[in-house]
């Protein structure tokens, strides 16, 4: 069978005091389910949660202004779908 692959990314929105209450999970974990359920409605199956190394590389006006290049990380959800 083949598939069609959907990769997005989740970023969970908090405020500093839901983090100092102890209620950011809840508040995270309802936006993942809002997220996973409005895929799922157009088909889409949640494949996993996987972490991306990604190089940025500083270009020639980035150099000349002392930019470097630089590595960040980023979490994103796959989705399939047959096609």
């Amino acid at each position: 069978m083949e598939y069609e692959y959907k990769v997005t990314s989740f970023d969970g929105q908090v405020s500093l005091s839901e983090l100092k209450n102890g209620t950011a999970h809840k508040k995270i974990t309802a936006q993942l389910e809002l997220a996973l359920q409005e895929h799922a409605r157009d088909g889409w199956e949640l494949q996993g949660q996987y972490l991306f190394e990604v190089d940025a590389k500083a270009g020639c006006f980035d150099k000349l202004f002392g930019g470097k290049d630089t590595a960040f990380r980023m979490y994103q959800l796959v989705f399939r779908k047959p096609m």
